[in-house]
């Protein structure tokens, strides 16, 4: 980053929670960026570690250290990875009274079960069946379960993990068998979070070790809204479309940039969106808003809601916009209504590539090397490319993965058109074999 500031002014001190190389050398390419000190506050790994095995309290107490250790009062204090850097955003916020949502409203909105409680009250008619799951109460489960098909994922979920198609009696076994295997992991520093509260009287004792047990809501397309809420009013500055493979369609392999939708969708979803985030609570933070759309009846559907922006979006911003979302963030934060560019980026389209394995589970024989990327690079020069496993790794030992399949590498392309995009991936594909063994379902 550059060390030029406006004459006799400090650099504004930015604590970035669950730091990484690659966002942060996003932020530094945002424009002003030179007037900002980036403080890393927790790693990356700290925050996601492989394992999957959180300590919410042992982070909190570190991430204040951090703060404190640099003496003053932070100007800005961000995040763009999910739990646990979101709820713990919002406590560090409180604590050093900074701008940004609050613990109690993050919490409504992270706690999949509370936001469709909020949901039913404004939306009773467009709301889906749902219902709180205890996975160690299986018989009682069963009773209380919407009729078959449907989707059952934690409270508190991650990436997908644990997150499941129920179309019959076996499936509803397998699910919460994983569940209390699993659910633990972040269940139990999520309650950690929910222990900071003032009030959850509203959600009746169903805690991080809940799932939820939701009718089916699905359409053949999906996209996300990224937005905030500046002084009670709710802004949309971008739309991305999600494309989806697999088992049940649930598995992502694209996120597209900017969404190719009719304005009137956006409207609509946009005007609940700040409905939802009205009922929450919900004011001086980014969030982004999931939903699914039917063109052919016009249905739309509200999907989730995340306290934050997204990070896997982020770069479609910097290449189409010309700044990462991020700054939007950062600039919230520092208690300024943001100011996103729009089509100052390079690329008029971007999108998010995953390739991915649908094998039950298998060995990683082959992996891209530096050199093979660097190659790649010289004939796409714009080209990210982030493989996500190594070598002689075991698939069903990542934990952060959904429950069809696994990230094997994460490709950022821009372009003139999707059919540009289109090319540079199959280019890619050919370019960057990566090989897995499988292996038997009891290995």
């Amino acid at each position: 980053m550059s060390n030029e500031t406006p004459a006799g002014e400090a650099k504004k001190k930015i604590f970035v929670v669950g730091a990484d190389d690659y966002n942060l050398s996003l932020i530094e390419k945002i424009p002003g960026a030179q007037t900002w000190e980036l403080v890393r506050t927790l790693e990356w790994s700290d925050c996601q570690p492989p394992s999957g095995r959180i300590d919410f309290d042992e982070l909190y107490e570190r991430a204040k250290s951090i703060i404190d250790d640099q003496g003053g009062k932070p100007d800005a204090i961000i995040g763009y990875l999910d739990f646990p850097v979101t709820s713990l955003v919002s406590l560090l916020r409180r604590d050093y009274g900074m701008p940004g949502a609050s613990p109690q409203a993050v919490a409504r909105v992270e706690h999949k079960y509370w936001a469709r409680l909020k949901q039913k009250e404004i939306f009773p008619e467009e709301t889906p069946e749902f219902r709180a799951i205890n996975p160690f109460e299986p018989e009682n489960s069963k009773r209380k379960a919407p009729d078959y098909p449907f989707w059952l994922k934690p409270v508190k979920g991650h990436s997908s993990v644990l997150g499941f198609m129920v179309e019959d009696d076996g499936d509803f076994d397998e699910a919460l068998h994983a569940c209390r295997q699993k659910i633990h992991l972040i269940g139990e520093p999520f309650n950690a979070f929910l222990d900071h509260l003032e009030d959850t009287s509203e959600i009746d004792g169903i805690d991080g070790n809940f799932a939820v047990a939701e009718q089916l809501i699905s359409a053949p397309r999906q996209f996300t809204l990224e937005g905030y809420v500046w002084q009670g009013e709710t802004r949309i500055y971008g739309a991305v479309e999600s494309l989806r493979e697999g088992k049940h369609e649930s598995s992502f392999s694209r996120y597209q940039y900017p969404a190719d939708l009719p304005d009137d969708v956006i409207a609509r979803a946009s005007d609940i969106a700040a409905k939802m985030m009205d009922a929450i609570g919900y004011d001086g933070s980014p969030f982004n808003v999931e939903f699914f759309h039917d063109p052919g009846s016009g249905a739309l559907h509200l999907l989730e809601i995340n306290a934050r922006i997204s990070k896997s979006h982020s770069p479609l911003f910097h290449m189409v916009d010309g700044a990462a979302h991020q700054k939007v963030a950062i600039e919230l934060s520092m208690g300024m209504e943001p100011d996103m560019p729009k089509g100052r980026g390079k690329d008029a389209v971007a999108g998010k590539f995953m390739l991915r394995s649908f094998e039950a589970d298998g060995i990683v024989k082959r992996v891209p090397s530096a050199d093979e990327i660097a190659e790649l690079k010289r004939i796409l020069p714009d080209i990210d490319a982030n493989v996500l496993v190594q070598k002689d790794e075991r698939l069903s030992d990542m934990f952060y993965q959904d429950s069809y399949s696994y990230e094997l590498a994460d490709v950022f392309l821009g372009g003139h058109d999707e059919e540009m995009l289109e090319d540079a991936y199959n280019r890619v594909l050919d370019s960057l074999p990566i090989h897995i063994k499988p292996l038997p379902a009891s290995s």
